[in-house]
């Protein structure tokens, strides 16, 4: 397929765009800061559309990657470099929620994304763990220190001993220029220097999803290469012939990540294609989508041409019968009614029939005053 090809089917998932803005501050009395009511309400709005944004992005990406393919496959591709270490059939879904106490003494939980067991002989390797990030967020690594230090804390009272690790998928396009360590986190608390070697260095895995270099994305083997792929080349995405295997995952997943809705539009078609037992790929659906738009546009056109011709024979109906009423020298109002009425034309249009009925019949233009 020629990048002109592929640009072309990158147009048809036509792009809309969605105004992100910031919250605005509130007081402790739920004023907003220096605003008026309608403000408020407006800042208000912003928040639930930008919490619902990052809700349906949020539970996309968990349906996608609680997918055991996919999950296995974007170890293999971050961690191994493509070498299939972790397999599906060894992965185990493990606990997204952990206890801790706050500030006021209460126990608060926590969740994190999409975590799975690495099973060995019965037993428990690894602990990964996905977190998936929509926005920077500046005090993720202190979240990652909480998640991970309840599960060792959980094996300090069992049988098992294993290693946790924890992968932040990015997913925005906004530029992360938070701390990806403990050092850099704490670089304005003028630690000691003596001291500060003593400071377990907690430091961040995170990959922005949007921008992988064509390297990486080529490690991987599942859907996450659809995904990925379509976010990284932009205009500029030739589909390929890889197979998708879920397609409500997938393309829910792209759809959340985008807002393209066209994305959704014909996956019962594509799925049912798939129960068939045909290959569906990216190709093939931006196939499906360009003979929906010509078929739409054939009944349209099909459409039109049938209002089209039923306008013109009401026009034809209409001339026959101001020819009529003039050689019988109805009124002129008369007839400018009838055309009204039983012809359902508008005035404009039942005085210029009229005028050019009067000057075919007389060969000259019609009075000024009639």
């Amino acid at each position: 397929m020629t990048c002109e090809t592929g640009c072309f089917y990158r147009r048809i998932f036509t792009r809309i765009s969605y105004s992100g803005r910031f919250c605005h501050n509130f007081t402790d009395t739920g004023r907003v800061c220096g605003t008026g009511n309608r403000e408020k309400r407006r800042s208000q709005w912003l928040c639930i559309h930008k919490e619902r944004q990052m809700g349906q992005k949020d539970l996309a990406a968990k349906q996608f990657e609680y997918s055991a393919e996919v999950f296995a496959d974007t170890i293999n591709a971050l961690i191994f470099e493509g070498e299939q270490v972790v397999l599906a059939k060894d992965l185990q879904p493990a606990p997204t929620e952990s206890l801790y106490q706050a500030v006021n003494g209460a126990l608060r939980n926590q969740y994190n994304d999409v975590s799975k067991y690495e099973m060995r002989n019965g037993r428990i390797a690894t602990q990964y763990t996905l977190e998936n990030q929509s926005g920077p967020d500046y005090r993720i690594l202190l979240r990652k220190a909480g998640y991970e230090g309840a599960i060792y804390r959980q094996q300090y009272d069992g049988r098992d001993i294993y290693p946790a690790i924890t992968l932040v998928l990015y997913w925005g396009d906004k530029a992360w220029n938070a701390s990806h360590d403990f050092y850099r986190f704490f670089r304005r608390k003028k630690i000691h220097r003596m001291a500060r070697k003593y400071i377990d260095n907690v430091c961040l895995h995170m990959y922005s999803m949007r921008t992988l270099p064509l390297e990486i994305r080529q490690r991987f083997k599942s859907d996450m290469r659809v995904v990925v792929d379509y976010l990284a080349e932009g205009e500029q995405y030739t589909p390929t012939d890889q197979e998708i295997k879920d397609i409500d995952a997938t393309m829910g997943m792209l759809h959340a990540l985008t807002g393209e809705t066209i994305l959704l539009d014909n996956k019962k078609l594509l799925q049912e294609e798939q129960e068939r037992g045909g290959k569906v790929t990216m190709g093939y659906a931006a196939t499906m989508y360009v003979e929906r738009g010509r078929q739409e546009g054939r009944q349209e056109g099909r459409q039109e041409g049938r209002q089209r011709g039923m306008r013109e024979e009401k026009i034809r109906g209409a001339t026959a019968f101001v020819k009529e009423s003039i050689l019988q020298k109805q009124s002129k109002e008369y007839i400018k009614g009838m055309l009204q009425t039983c012809f359902q034309l508008k005035e404009e249009e039942a005085d210029t029939l009229y005028r050019e009925g009067y000057e075919r019949e007389h060969e000259a233009e019609i009075p000024a005053l009639t």
